[in-house]
């Protein structure tokens, strides 16, 4: 009886000891997406378009701004991706887009997991390529639409760095316009697939026309190129068609957004994302020097490409983790790296069910149940029906006072302006994370009035009689506004106040 039983665990589809190496790095990065609190300032208004988009279509103008015409226009790049949110809304209620947020995650460092190990046949560097990129995007795992992006990224340099390699044929490009389709219309972002496309056009035809080992003959590079050129008619399938461009341009050239947006600057150390890109740059450069395997022409334009980017903005590391880590493990691999048998082990199968099982348990119906410290669930806020999902500055307590007691000219904190999109019914807001939509002039007024800059000039300028502000990042306004006899509190909780304006006392 032993015997048959154990002749059935060595014959299973069971997982070996060395695939540990890839999978425990994996079920880290999921775990720590899983745990990572979604921020208010690039979701809520996102999953209020997606409501719009279900119900009326795709909007093109303003909609919910007072500091602007109603009618001003404005370009909803990721209509998709909000209108798949707000479907997972619907279907889980506000579990269901964090929820979607931990698959995509899993989903897209699993790519990164196949893709190091297929370049380097070792699931120890693989393992190691995957915690460096998930490492890469610590900073980056709220809940947003460039969610729905890094699947289909990781597809794209999958699928072209194994036709470039010989280990598919042309059918397998023809996956990419379709999934252009979706990602031109999920996140803006899709321009990564077109640079991708581009610099495998342009390496690997440098590389036949020097002739190097290995360099594709002209049927494989007109193929590509025909791909290229499909791909690029299916960013047109969108509701704005060629003037897709235009919005990209206008966003990379958008002053307000390239200079006053972390996440537009370069990476620094003070950051454990900017910290892991610096590390990973070392490891790297290491790697080139040391490493027993050498990038062809091809893959060395890509990483200088993508290190390029992540160099000029904290935004774009997460896509250089996941192409540049794989090639990292390329580098670090033996020459012919030994192909370890195949066999599966019994223990091995229970630490990946555990494994399973553990990042199970840490997904939004099950969270909440677990025995977790108070001072991880301090950094959540009280979201009825989804507890420890959204960050405890997403201003619940403060939305629901004005929902009850609308009325007035709001002066409000940008992140806060994004969650009261989603939480009022008719919403009028200063600002909000739309950074594009607003002229570089009205940020810099309301950088002023936040630091209390000529804060009463401003005030009567705009008209504001209601200031719903943050007390961690408006902390001069708010100290102002309460040593201000014309100014009094309606309603303030522990990271919110809201101030209204009377007769001078």
């Amino acid at each position: 009886m032993l015997h048959t039983v154990a002749g059935l665990v060595r014959n299973a589809p069971l997982p070996a000891l060395f695939h540990l190496y890839g999978l425990i790095p994996l079920a880290v990065v999921a775990a720590l997406i899983a745990l990572a609190p979604t921020d208010p300032h690039d979701f809520w208004w996102h999953l209020r378009v997606g409501r719009i988009v279900s119900e009326a279509g795709v909007p093109h103008t303003n909609m919910f701004a007072w500091t602007v015409p109603p009618d001003q226009p404005f370009v909803y790049a990721a209509w998709l991706g909000d209108w798949l949110f707000y479907q997972m809304y619907l279907l889980c209620g506000l579990q269901g887009p964090v929820l979607a947020r931990n698959i995509l995650g899993t989903l897209a460092f699993a790519l990164v997991l196949l893709e190091a190990w297929r370049r380097s046949g070792s699931w120890r560097l693989a393992g190691l390529a995957v915690f460096l990129a998930g490492m890469m995007t610590i900073n980056n795992l709220t809940t947003r639409p460039q969610n729905w992006a890094w699947a289909p990224f990781m597809a794209y340099t999958i699928i072209l760095s194994a036709y470039a390699m010989r280990q598919v044929g042309w059918r397998a490009l023809l996956a990419l316009p379709p999934l252009m389709v979706f990602w031109v219309n999920a996140h803006g972002s899709f321009v990564l697939g077109l640079a991708l496309l581009a610099l495998y056009c342009i390496g690997e035809g440098t590389r036949a026309l020097l002739r190097q080992p290995d360099a594709p003959d002209f049927r494989r590079l007109a193929v590509l190129a025909a791909a290229a050129l499909a791909t690029l008619a299916a960013t047109l399938v969108n509701p704005i068609g060629i003037d897709i461009f235009a919005y990209v341009v206008k966003l990379l050239t958008d002053p307000p957004s390239q200079g006053l947006v972390n996440e537009w600057q370069p990476p620094t150390v003070r950051s454990l994302a900017g910290q892991a890109f610096f590390l990973a740059t070392l490891f790297l450069i290491a790697a080139l020097a040391l490493g027993q395997r050498r990038l062809n022409l091809t893959d060395t334009l890509l990483l200088c490409a993508f290190l390029w980017l992540a160099w000029s903005g904290m935004r774009y590391v997460v896509w250089f983790g996941m192409l540049a880590m794989p090639m990292l493990a390329q580098c670090l691999a033996r020459p012919a790296p030994r192909v370890a048998a195949q066999r599966g082990d019994l223990f091995a199968a229970i630490i990946a069910l555990a494994l399973i099982l553990g990042i199970g348990a840490l997904q939004p119906p099950f969270k909440s149940s677990l025995n977790l410290s108070d001072s991880y669930r301090g950094l959540f806020a009280d979201v009825p029906g989804a507890p420890l999902l959204y960050s405890a500055d997403t201003p619940v307590g403060a939305a629901a006072y004005l929902r009850d007691h609308p009325g007035g000219r709001l002066f409000n904190d940008m992140a806060y302006g994004s969650y009261l999109i989603w939480a009022l019914p008719a919403p009028q807001v200063f600002v909000d994370t739309r950074v594009e939509l607003y002229p570089l002039a009205l940020w810099e007024d309301y950088l002023a009035l936040g630091e209390a800059h000529a804060y009463r000039t401003l005030i009567e300028q705009y008209g504001i009689d209601r200031a719903l502000l943050s007390r961690s990042r408006q902390a001069p306004l708010v100290a102002a506004l309460a040593a201000d006899p014309s100014w009094i509190v309606e309603y303030e909780d522990r990271y919110s106040i809201l101030y209204r304006r009377v007769a001078e006392r």
